[in-house]
């Protein structure tokens, strides 16, 4: 198979030069060079041709491939309607509709799609806290980093020919499983799967790496079991029945007893927690920024969250921010 017969290098049908971003383009590769040296073309034009995001059609016109709307379109779903993930959360131990709690389809450019998403699963999986003595020790269920891994894992590696089909990411009260088309990749098995550094997609693989999602390449399946096994959780479930590959991983058990107590909260209250714990005090005007909702709805959360004594407010009128209480 050459290069170009791949799905992602294949163009989109309906879609022009002009439905990509070339603001995010130019974001990327300034990104690219920040944080992974990239010393390629930086003509807009020529970055997107070397990376297989715009190939030549019949009449010279450029085109863009299935991997330069995933990554460049602001909103890929409008051409490839398999983009994005689909996350529900179950009460039970099974996927049933009747059990779902919470559901959210995730959609956006690659780098945006990715980053929601891992934000949205921190958010609502477990988290607590231990004190020894004075000193505040936080336990997670999930790591962050195995989070992300398979996030990316789910989106770098599926079978894009299988338009019907998008990543799932199913969330019980022991376990998150990520559901990716299209099974593994041809030539890797279950039982291969460290060992094997095989990209279906690899020129949304290298994009990704530029874009800091990726941190070694044919190394996020090791970077996850390696990290299951620090923390003392369960290995890493791999099940792959050639129409897709599941990836499990169970939630480390935490003490009961070492609880910290948490107001009820709604979901949007719950993402704007896990985005200050992630980024750091954040201001109404970013939270606005982030969440997509208006100035009023924010106000009022950050108000709840005040008053539940959850977030602690710093800085004068023109510069309040929003910070968790034990925050320096």
């Amino acid at each position: 198979m050459t290069d170009i017969a791949l799905p992602e290098r294949q163009p989109v049908p309906g879609a022009v030069f002009a439905d990509l971003s070339l603001n995010l383009v130019r974001e990327h590769i300034q990104v690219a060079i920040e944080r992974r040296g990239y010393d390629g073309p930086t003509d807009l034009t020529t970055y997107l041709l070397q990376h297989a995001a715009v190939v030549a059609g019949a009449d010279s016109a450029l085109l863009p491939t299935f991997a330069g709307i995933l990554a460049f379109a602001r909103e890929p779903d409008r051409w490839v309607s398999a983009s994005g993930i689909d996350i529900a959360q179950f009460s039970g131990v099974q996927p049933h509709s009747t059990d779902i709690v919470f559901s959210k389809q995730m959609r956006g450019n690659l780098d945006a799609l990715i980053d929601r998403t891992v934000e949205l699963l921190w958010a609502r999986s477990e988290h607590r806290y231990r004190l020894e003595g004075t000193e505040r020790i936080e336990e997670h269920a999930y790591s962050l980093v195995v989070l992300r891994e398979l996030t990316v894992n789910a989106i770098a590696h599926r079978d894009w020919s299988q338009g019907g089909s998008r990543v799932r990411v199913q969330m019980f009260p022991d376990r998150i499983e990520w559901l990716s088309p299209g099974g593994l990749p041809p030539g890797v098995s279950v039982e291969t799967l460290r060992d094997e550094q095989v990209s279906r997609n690899p020129a949304l693989a290298q994009i990704l790496y530029q874009a800091g999602k990726v941190e070694t390449f044919g190394m996020g399946i090791d970077t996850v079991e390696d990290t299951l096994r620090a923390s003392g959780s369960r290995p890493l479930d791999v099940n792959d029945n050639g129409r897709r590959v599941r990836f499990r991983v169970y939630g480390k058990p935490l003490t009961p007893a070492e609880v910290a107590p948490r107001p009820a909260l709604t979901d949007r209250a719950t993402t704007i927690l896990a985005l200050i714990d992630q980024r750091g005090p954040l201001s109404i005007s970013e939270l606005e920024e982030l969440l997509q909702v208006s100035r009023r709805t924010v106000q009022y959360d950050l108000r709840k969250l005040v008053e539940a004594g959850v977030l602690r407010i710093t800085g004068a009128t023109n510069n309040r921010r929003y910070q968790r209480p034990e925050s320096p």
